[in-house]
């Protein structure tokens, strides 16, 4: 009543009340302190003026009964593991039932003389065994005997006369119906608690039993076991989703938040993205539990999921999967870029194998496209990086011979058409149109632009010819292999109008 009632938290108009002002003022008001106070009244002061011991004049204690439901509805729902506290509430009624049927039996033998009365029997007579004798401890022997009667357990002395007879119907009565639902109780109490196990075992060996049925190879089968066992370690049931689905809307979001979301916006296309988008999608992720050496995708299948590794190591290997490029640990995300399909990019680049158990975060295109079609601007977004990523994964790409010429050749393409200058423009206004200079001038700044001409420099003409080393001194940016500089104006003028004047 000091320490512990006006501490209890409340619900008042939906909202849980925490101060303890207030939680103190709600037990005052409450019925509860008054059956609390009427169990403390010391009633017991009425044997000092009366000459036997009365026990009704205790009876106010059974005020105190709510508290015990109390108590155990507290921890039910307090604990996450509740099923001890069940039995552990449906033995204690079991016990107080036996207590009770125990203070009846001692009264009916103290009213008997606790078995010193003599009974006759055919002519002859015998002390009444069937009642205590007042020998040993009382509370333990009346509890024995009451215990043996209700389960029909023991070698019981037979009763004597009508009352131990009523006594001892009623009390089988008792056993065969109360204790038999109250152990019904326990056993289902039991049951619940390894509900989940039962069934997780039930749906292993009908698929085992399903895969010796089929003839499936052994192998097979124990890929099939080893799924089922690491599933119920990992898991504790075989669909999570189907618990989550019970929860309301708002409960799954939370939950789904707390557990996805740290991870979803980590992945390179979804950053900068709507909060709002985040959460609907972690709402679609689903866990996927990958077998030691199992295959996760092949290079050159469709991809239509992306995938978060949570748990264990992948393998990046080759197609022949003897060869491995690279390892994936926990956080690495891949298959993004194919939930967009952006520019036919819709196939796997590489194949991944898991290296031990695996749980990966699936997200599959379906999903993603039932989400984005509420948000048109991260929509267009998404494409956009999408794009930005794989320009960034092409420029990462070696680049071919020919594609490398070719670059090169536009490169060291310069036209050799270069501006009038003004100067030549105004003498040729001012000379005489019918002069021979005059007509040279014009002949020669009318005529057609002339044809490009290669830049000198080490390229040999035709890459594709190139020799292997000089084909990776030109990837690698070798000094000999690169363009020379652009000619200035004058360096070009100089050099045509010598060899003219040579010809």
């Amino acid at each position: 009543m000091v320490a512990v009632k006006p501490r209890l938290i409340f619900m008042r108009g939906g909202i849980t009340v925490r101060d303890r002002k207030e939680t103190l003022r709600h037990y005052i008001v409450s019925p509860m302190l008054k059956l609390d106070i009427v169990s403390l009244l010391p009633t017991d002061l009425l044997y000092l003026v009366t000459e036997g011991h009365l026990a009704a004049f205790r009876v106010n204690r059974l005020s105190k009964l709510y508290t015990f439901w109390e108590f155990f509805d507290l921890l039910d729902s307090s604990f996450s593991n509740p099923y001890a506290i069940r039995i552990t509430r449906t033995f204690a009624y079991m016990i107080y039932l036996i207590h009770c049927n125990s203070c009846v039996y001692y009264v009916l033998s103290a009213w008997q003389a606790f078995g010193q009365l003599a009974y006759r029997y055919r002519d002859q007579w015998y002390l009444n065994k069937w009642v205590y004798n007042n020998q040993g401890n009382a509370y333990l022997r009346c509890m024995y005997f009451t215990a043996a009667v209700a389960t029909s357990t023991g070698n019981n002395p037979p009763p004597t006369n009508v009352v131990e007879y009523a006594y001892m119907t009623f009390s089988w009565m008792m056993g065969v119906f109360v204790f038999a639902l109250l152990l019904g109780q326990i056993r289902d109490i039991v049951y619940n608690a390894n509900k989940n196990a039962e069934e997780f075992r039930t749906t292993m060996d009908k698929a085992l039993g399903e895969c010796k049925r089929l003839e499936l190879p052994e192998s097979v089968t124990e890929k099939v076991r080893a799924w089922f066992q690491y599933t119920w370690e990992q898991q504790k049931t075989l669909d999570e989703k189907k618990l989550v689905d019970k929860l309301p809307l708002k409960l799954q979001t939370d939950l789904a938040l707390s557990v996805h979301y740290n991870t979803l916006s980590k992945v390179q296309l979804f950053q900068d993205c709507d909060r709002a988008l985040l959460r609907d999608l972690v709402l679609k992720l689903r866990a996927v539990i990958f077998l030691p050496m199992e295959i996760v995708c092949n290079k050159g299948d469709v991809g239509k999921e992306m995938y978060i590794v949570n748990q264990g190591i992948l393998e990046v290997v080759s197609e022949d999967h003897k060869i491995v490029f690279a390892t994936m640990k926990v956080g690495t995300v891949f298959g993004e870029i194919s939930l967009l399909a952006i520019g036919g990019n819709n196939r796997r680049t590489a194949s991944i194998r898991s290296k031990g158990y695996s749980t990966l975060f699936v997200l599959s295109k379906a999903d993603l496209n039932d989400v984005i079609k509420d948000y048109p601007d991260a929509q267009v977004m998404l494409k956009k990086k999408a794009k930005q990523m794989l320009k960034k994964d092409d420029a990462k790409k070696p680049r071919s011979k020919k594609d490398l010429q070719k670059d090169l050749t536009k490169k060291c393409e310069v036209s050799t058409k270069l501006p009038t200058p003004r100067m030549l423009s105004t003498v040729r206004k001012l000379l005489p149109q019918n002069s021979v200079v005059a007509h040279d001038l014009s002949t020669v700044m009318d005529a057609p632009p002339a044809r490009k001409l290669k830049r000198w420099s080490t390229i040999p003409d035709d890459i594709s010819e190139a020799s292997d080393v000089e084909f990776t001194k030109m990837s690698l940016g070798d000094e000999r292999y690169k363009p020379t500089q652009s000619l200035d104006e004058a360096t070009l003028v100089s050099a045509v109008s010598d060899k003219e004047d040579k010809t």
